[in-house]
């Protein structure tokens, strides 16, 4: 059974690694990746060299690789210190809807947004997060924004230090070490840290309860059983509250203890207790939440509430790839409760009757590229603005993108190599009961998300750690097939070299073939890139109030562009042209005036220098006109709310368009000699690879 959990494990990132590699999907267009031929390259580049490494590290003593983790622990906090204080911002929809919406309640109000009848699993965390805002005091939307980065900091620290210690005490200090060096080189585990969302929150638990379990199974007396299936509990009941998916994890406990555990009667028994205590605290803790809401003046809306099913329908959603449409969810919902329950009967039979077998198999092919086939996990898109921001990286933005994205994905890659190749190893023979557990839980949140819910590319962020873990368990073990290779007495030396001249001869050819394809489209070719100058585009679907404009009067919003720009965007002002006049203005003076058109596309093509800008909309009719805006009364989006209006803000994008290859022809050289270096070092890494006395069995 444990071989078929390998294999099972092997199919799913056999396909996930063909989707990372030449079918992506993401939050950027395709000019800025690289092709595959070039990403294919560049990841066998760095999994050589990784595995090197690793060679080099099973030859240190324990101190020295602890050492190594831990300078590269020290330079990892350096960086997340630098990026908690230099980039603030309020996330788009979802994070951002939570953040005001605590503040709201930290300032004594219990108005919730219409957003949590959809999305009550957030009610929670926005409870928590409100407490935070009470305890520290903090009232600005900078102070906010540094408090949050600093909590997920120290989460997503605490969880990759205990999958260190687990890769540490079950595989090798090696591997530990090389853990470290892969997560950290791992953006996303930085990025997403300046976004206080649910999977920033519920990273740790998976880890929390792998160690917990771990120490249940180490215990022999009842009592100290009992004790630690009770803090199982408690960390999977606190998780769940804020992410429930997480339920994976005990249904994970329990296929693992059916697999991996000596089942005998007094086990059972111990088993089974320890199952009451489990749901006994889980129940109570569920009940200790409903209290908490009704106390915050929380009620679900049983009518606009969706059913449970209702997620699984919007998986079905060719046109959407399986994500949540704000289009899907309002047919279901909306009426009374077993209205919305024939309503998502009605989609699901439809749905299925146009999708066919086939077209169910293609879903879950679609699903799996739109949630896995990214390492970067739209990173770039959330936040979707700063408020503080350094400026080298507002100048450089799609340059640095590109670099992050594809050496993210490249690193990505290269973790789903060494995971599959690490899975095939253990399908042929198992060794490692820890690694069958990383497979049932990331196997479980796959199904989960590809079967019976939505799919999108965060959600798989709660498994990173343990697909990292799963690739440094891979990489040890390639690398222990190397040793036996290098230990063998028809091998030698001479072996050693011509390796290092087939590595060198593989990654010149394959380079030079990923640079000749490469060089057209990335380098020759102009494309179109857009630049964020300013942005106010917090979502008012949930926090929204009318600004009543009276007959020919006006209303002003103040925009402050420090750079250049050509574009500016109004969605709110789109289709009113019959209605509205809007000026750009600079000192008083209309620089620009939307014309009829301009308005009916929301948007203005205008190039301007860097300044203190003003957009005045004027309601030209003899009749009031109540335009939508966005409204926060206790934390302040930005230092430019409407005049006259301190609480209410304009969604708008200050834009800088233009057409230009993303890299210059010497740039996409370097990248590429960068890689040749690589493959140079992991050469001569394989040919003086020390000979020590190192006992391994024979091949023979």
């Amino acid at each position: 059974m444990r071989r078929a959990v390998a294999a099972i494990t092997a199919i799913v990132f056999g396909i996930i690694f063909f989707t990372a590699l030449a079918r992506q999907t993401g939050d950027v267009s395709g000019a800025l990746w690289l092709l595959p031929s070039s990403l294919f390259f560049m990841s066998l580049t760095v999994g050589v060299f990784m595995v090197v490494i690793n060679l080099w590290l099973g030859r240190l003593s324990n101190r020295w690789s602890n050492w190594i983790s831990l300078v590269i622990l020290v330079v990892a906090i350096v960086i997340q210190g630098y990026m908690a204080f230099s980039f603030v911002g309020i996330g788009s929809n979802d994070p951002a809807l939570i953040r005001l919406q605590a503040m709201n309640l930290a300032n004594g109000s219990r108005h919730w947004f219409n957003y949590f009848t959809w999305y009550p699993h957030n009610v929670n965390l926005t409870i928590v997060l409100a407490w935070l805002i009470q305890l520290f005091h903090v009232k600005s939307t900078l102070a906010v924004g540094y408090l949050l980065n600093i909590v997920n900091f120290i989460l997503i620290d605490f969880t990759l230090i205990m999958s260190w210690r687990l890769i540490k005490r079950y595989v090798a200090t090696s591997s530990a070490a090389m853990f470290a060096l892969l997560a950290a080189s791992f953006a996303p585990f930085y990025w997403f840290a300046l976004t206080f969302y649910v999977d920033s929150i519920a990273v740790v638990i998976p880890l929390m309860m792998i160690i917990l379990l771990n120490r249940y199974f180490a215990r022999h007396d009842p009592i100290g059983k009992m004790t630690y299936a009770g803090w199982m509990a408690l960390t999977f009941t606190l998780g769940y509250l804020v992410k429930p998916n997480l339920l994976i994890v005990p249904i994970a406990i329990f296929l693992y203890w059916c697999l991996a555990a000596r089942i005998n009667r007094t086990s059972v028994i111990r088993g089974l207790a320890g199952l009451a205590v489990f749901l006994v605290i889980w129940f109570a803790g569920v009940g200790v939440s409903h209290v908490v809401q009704t106390d915050y003046g929380y009620r679900l809306n049983q009518s606009k509430k969706l059913p449970t099913a209702s997620w699984a329908v919007m998986g079905l959603n060719a046109d959407s790839g399986g994500q949540f449409t704000e289009t899907d969810a309002k047919q279901m919902s909306g009426n009374s409760p077993k209205a919305n329950q024939r309503a998502t009967q009605r989609l699901a039979h439809q749905r299925l009757t146009e999708l066919g077998v086939w077209g169910v198999v293609k879903q879950g092919y679609q699903k799996t590229m739109n949630m896995w086939s990214t390492g970067n996990l739209t990173m770039f898109q959330s936040p979707d603005q700063f408020f503080k921001q350094p400026t080298f990286y507002q100048v450089h933005k799609n340059k640095l993108q590109f670099l992050a994205i594809n050496l993210t994905q490249i690193i990505y890659i290269t973790v789903l190599g060494a995971l599959l190749i690490g899975s095939l190893f253990e399908m042929l023979s198992p060794r490692r009961n820890q690694v069958l557990f990383y497979e049932l839980i990331v196997l479980g949140i796959y199904t989960m998300h590809t079967i019976f819910w939505t799919v999108d590319p965060h959600f798989a962020y709660m498994t990173l750690p343990l697909l990292f873990m799963m690739a440094a368990t891979g990489l040890h073990d390639i690398s222990d097939l190397l040793r036996q290779f290098f230990a063998h007495p028809a091998y030698g030396e001479r072996g050693r070299t011509w390796t290092g001249i087939v590595v060198l001869l593989i990654f010149a050819i394959g380079l030079g073939y990923a640079d000749h394809h490469n060089r057209q489209p990335l380098v020759e070719t102009a494309v179109t890139q857009t630049q964020v100058v300013s942005s106010q585009l917090v979502s008012n679907y949930a926090q929204r109030d009318l600004l009543t404009i009276k007959p020919h009067h006006s209303i002003v919003q103040p925009v402050v562009a420090n750079r250049p720009f050509s574009q500016l965007t109004l969605p709110e002002v789109t289709n009113q042209s019959d209605k509205l006049s809007v000026g750009l203005q600079l000192n008083g003076h209309t620089l620009y005036q939307w014309s009829a058109d301009d308005i009916d596309a929301g948007l203005a093509n205008t190039l301007q220098d860097p300044g203190h800008y003003t957009l005045k909309i004027t309601n030209y009719t003899d009749h009031s006109f109540s335009l939508p805006t966005t409204a926060s009364p206790y934390l302040p989006l930005t230092e430019r709310s409407i005049n006259g209006h301190p609480a209410h803000y304009l969604r708008y994008r200050v834009l800088n368009v233009f057409s230009t290859p993303i890299i210059t022809n010497k740039q996409y050289q370097l990248l590429f000699i960068s890689f040749a270096i690589l493959a140079i070092i992991s050469a001569l890494g394989l040919e003086y690879w020390p000979d020590p006395n190192w006992q391994e069995p024979s091949l023979d």
